[in-house]
């Protein structure tokens, strides 16, 4: 949808003809208009103050306005985009809803259209290529697609919502057909020879189809990509905030050449095809660093493939921007302070754990500790703080790893993950005898995380000691504001809601689908969380074997807010939807608990085979890095 600036529309047209384009350039650029300040302060989106300021900081350290009132959070890209619509007398193209035509798409080029950040929108009548741009004012941008396309018009739009939209106009994945055909065109015993030879050739089919999935990967801002091979294709799948959805099917021989490839480039054994295998590689995308584990497992169809993308230029969330309330996070400090204990971060896969560990290690973290971490892999590296891998291939587990720290005069110890009896009492040990243990561990909320220590053999007195706080947490998505509108709530959400908070929004609303989530109704995520404080009461609980009920029943008597609560919360505050509540956190019976009895008085079972390496462990003994 377009909306036209307020006061009329000035030509904001150009043309190739050399008699003309450089005249109407010059006088675009010198073009008399109202300061972008003055607009935003007429309007009420900023105040004098928050203009000053802005000024202040444009003097003494250059940059434009808006990129300064936009770091300050003062304006939002979207009330920048309309006020440049204003300044400029240009419509404002809202791209949340606009649906760009292919041909402009075409047009253009995805070389042009990403160097100078516009998204082509559609081709008028007289040939003139309307194109949204969040920089009116770029000179060069203007000369040189007036030069390609013959006659532009320039839109306005948020620059957000354009990048986004060039990466769904200008897919990897909608360039990878014509290297399928090409492979289907080449003999697979040839092709594979391709991928498994020393020299690999960039120009293979197999090669460009798995970099285009890698590529479309990281600009969909997926956290992995599910390679999946079935009877008559192979399904390739992202996970985008939480979510699986499908982004391409392939021909079913194009399964084993794929497995190969990324074989290769992780440095795993490629003639092992039964035999679970992890390992991982580094690429490069849009020169963003990205490190890439990888695990495969044989199926009845071939190989599935599953590869989890971390971008290594992502910054770090504060504490107090992951979600938490500010009560949470004042109770969660006054553990994490102490000299000794012990930490640990409970939830499934992908609820947002290393992140919380990275965001108390700067909290904890100063000269005066010698902070020590033990990772599989090393994600984020930070100043500071000294952090050693795990490569289970040379014999170094997070218990051998953790054994070794101990020796090194640490304060604050953070273990990756507690995967085995062994890690679990070598780190018990550590926070009792004077370090802070930071650790996550695979378990259902805060109290179940009790049981699967005990499931480990720990005894009970052990857990109670050692044990100072439990966060159980998952990542919900959040509501897409470009798309939220209102709608009538089923009564059992609603009865729901009313029982764990109390409250009821002021109005239920829901993501309808827009361009900017990509017709989800969903745009990024919010972590909730529990906190176990184990108290006096709570530890005597433990060593007395109380059931997982009772446990809970003391905690939330003692001020603890469950997830569940918690996620319904964001409900009432309208940050997520009920169903996404029941999706990630509600499941039924969690609040029953069985007793701890059950879990301390079995044996350990000791297994003699070799257990099959978890999803992402495990760490080559060498990994390349691949510029896509």
């Amino acid at each position: 949808m377009l909306k036209r600036a307020r006061r009329g529309t000035k030509s904001s047209d150009f043309n190739i003809t050399s008699e003309t384009l450089e005249t109407e350039i010059e006088s675009w650029v010198h073009e008399e208009r109202r300061r972008l300040g003055e607009i935003l302060l007429d309007d009420g989106i900023i105040d004098a103050d928050q203009l000053l300021d802005a000024l202040e900081v444009q003097q003494s350290s250059g940059g434009r306005l808006g990129d300064i009132l936009l770091e300050q959070r003062h304006v939002t890209e979207y009330q920048l985009a309309a006020a440049l619509s204003e300044q400029f007398q240009i419509p404002l193209a809202d791209l949340r809803v606009e649906q760009p035509e292919q041909e402009a798409i075409d047009a253009v080029g995805e070389e042009l259209a990403r160097k100078h950040n516009v998204m082509p929108l559609r081709v008028e009548g007289d040939g003139r290529v309307a194109l949204v741009t969040g920089e009116p004012l770029g000179v060069a941008a203007i000369r040189e697609l007036t030069e390609h396309c013959k006659k532009i018009r320039l839109l306005v739009g948020a620059r957000d919502d354009i990048a986004r939209m060039l990466d769904q106009a200008y897919s990897a994945l909608a360039m990878a057909h014509e290297h399928i055909q090409a492979f289907e065109l080449v003999d697979i015993a040839e092709d594979e020879a391709q991928v498994i030879s020393l020299e690999v050739d960039e120009n293979a089919p197999i090669v460009q189809v798995v970099n285009r999935i890698l590529i479309q990967g990281v600009r969909a801002r997926a956290s992995d990509i599910h390679i999946e091979p079935h009877e008559k294709e192979v399904r390739v799948r992202f996970r985008i905030d939480g979510a699986l959805s499908d982004a391409i099917a392939l021909p079913v021989r194009m399964g084993p050449p794929i497995s190969s490839r990324l074989k290769v480039m992780s440095d795993l054994n490629i003639v092992e095809r039964r035999r679970p295998q992890d390992g991982q590689f580094s690429v490069v995308v849009d020169k963003r660093p990205i490190d890439v584990r990888i695990s495969v497992v044989g199926t009845i169809h071939g190989e599935k493939i599953v590869l989890r993308l971390l971008d290594k230029t992502r910054s770090l969330i504060p504490l107090h921007d992951l979600g938490m309330p500010d009560s949470v996070v004042e109770r969660y400090l006054e553990i994490v302070k102490a000299p000794l204990g012990m930490l640990l971060c409970t939830g499934p896969t992908g609820s947002g754990k290393t992140t919380t560990l990275y965001a108390t290690l700067t909290q904890v973290a100063d000269d005066t500790k010698n902070v020590v971490t033990i990772e599989d892999p090393v994600e984020y590296q930070f100043e500071g703080i000294n952090q050693m891998p795990i490569n289970e291939q040379v014999g170094i587990t997070f218990a051998d790893g953790l054994r070794g720290i101990l020796r090194q005069d640490p304060d604050v110890i953070l273990v990756g993950e507690i995967r085995d009896v062994e890690t679990a009492r070598i780190a018990t040990q550590a926070a009792l005898t004077g370090h802070f243990v930071l650790s996550s561990l695979h378990a259902v909320d805060s109290v179940a995380a009790l049981h699967r220590f005990a499931d480990m053999g720990i005894e009970p007195f052990l857990i109670a000691s050692a044990i100072s706080g439990v966060v159980g947490q998952r990542l919900m998505r959040r509501t897409c504001n470009a798309c939220r509108e209102t709608y009538e709530p089923h009564p059992d959400h609603v009865r729901l809601v009313k029982d764990q908070t109390g409250d009821l929004p002021a109005e239920w609303t829901r993501g309808r689908g827009c361009n900017i989530c990509s017709g989800t109704g969903f745009a990024g995520r919010v972590g909730v969380y529990e906190l176990l404080e184990v108290t006096d009461r709570v530890r005597d609980q433990i060593v007395h074997r109380a059931t997982a009920k009772d446990i809970r029943e003391t905690a939330i008597a003692e001020g603890m807010r469950t997830m569940l609560q918690e996620a319904c919360q964001l409900v009432v505050e309208g940050l997520t939807t009920v169903e996404d509540v029941l999706r990630n956190v509600y499941a039924p019976g969690m609040e029953s608990g069985e007793p701890m009895d059950d879990h301390f008085d079995e044996p350990t079972i000791t297994l003699t085979s070799t257990p099959t390496p978890p999803p992402f462990q495990g760490a080559p003994t060498q990994h390349q890095g691949i510029s896509l």
